[in-house]
């Protein structure tokens, strides 16, 4: 699923694919900022850099937004390795480099194989394929698009069959929606 399928699915979920209720750009504001939320992001993993005690910084692997955590092996054998995390004081992250500090001699081995485990922040030139991520963008840009009905609301008094209590309830089941989706989002990386 790309940007403009999920705009698709955003017309479908608040049945507004003809444009009467919200602007194309209402729209597209309300989605993309559900794209730039922080949880749009899949697990990555990364086996490429070895550890050498004669080098501190490493350059963050590409296809990885942010680094979560560091597991090393002294087998280097890819198919049999049973990495080890290690410890988050010994490393940091510092103008998108890996760097270790000077204790990390003493715990990893030179040329001991680093495993990084990250995640990588979709942008809305990618195709997302996780259904959990999909689903999660459309409820959240179909919140964004009732928050941005409210104000309009109340800042155009618009007069139509829905009261205000109707849309803070739609609200808050939509909000319930999006929580729902979150929490299944963290509970996908915790297994990863």
């Amino acid at each position: 699923m790309n940007y403009q399928d999920t705009l698709d699915q955003l017309n479908i979920t608040i049945g507004d694919s003809e444009d009467v209720t919200f602007t194309p750009e209402e729209k597209q504001r309300a989605l993309t900022k559900a794209w730039n939320d922080s949880f749009v992001v899949k697990t990555v993993w990364d086996s490429t850099l070895t550890y050498s005690s004669s080098t501190y910084q490493y350059t963050k692997p590409t296809g990885m937004t942010t680094v979560k955590d560091i597991y090393i092996s002294d087998s280097n054998n890819v198919t049999t390795d049973k990495p080890q995390k290690i410890s988050k004081e010994l490393w940091e992250i510092v103008d998108n480099k890996i760097q270790f500090n000077n204790y990390a001699d003493s715990v990893i081995i030179s040329g001991s194989t680093l495993y990084i485990k990250g995640t990588y922040k979709y942008t809305t030139s990618d195709t997302i394929s996780d259904v959990n991520t999909q689903e999660y963008i459309t409820a959240l840009a179909g919140y964004n698009t009732l928050t941005a009905l409210t104000f309009k609301k109340a800042n155009l008094f618009l007069k139509n069959d829905t009261s205000m209590s109707e849309l803070i309830a739609l609200r808050r089941e939509l909000k319930q929606e999006v929580l729902e989706y979150r929490a299944k989002k963290a509970r996908d990386f915790e297994s990863i």
